[in-house]
């Protein structure tokens, strides 16, 4: 696994992953686990290990690990479509 900085939103982000993703599917991910609270530090303590996250967004499937500032990329998959359209 590869370890990229970004900066999103003044705050400074190590994604983890060798996974093939785009700065904006990031971005989104970034977004949508702050407005989850993940990188609140009162939200758990490092001695607990990492947070996991099932993310759906667009139109993947994305399983992702937080800890601080850090954010690990295990699982991108496309969603299936239950209705087959």
């Amino acid at each position: 696994m590869d370890t990229y900085p970004i900066v999103h939103k003044n705050l400074i982000f190590n994604i983890i992953t060798d996974q093939d993703i785009s700065f904006s599917e990031i971005r989104k991910m970034l977004d949508h686990l702050i407005d989850e609270d993940a990188f609140k530090n009162e939200r758990h303590h490092p001695i607990d290990g990492p947070q996991m996250y099932e993310l759906y967004i667009d139109d993947y499937h994305y399983v992702v690990d937080v800890l601080d500032y850090e954010v690990a990329i295990y699982k991108r998959e496309k969603k299936i479509d239950m209705m087959g359209s």
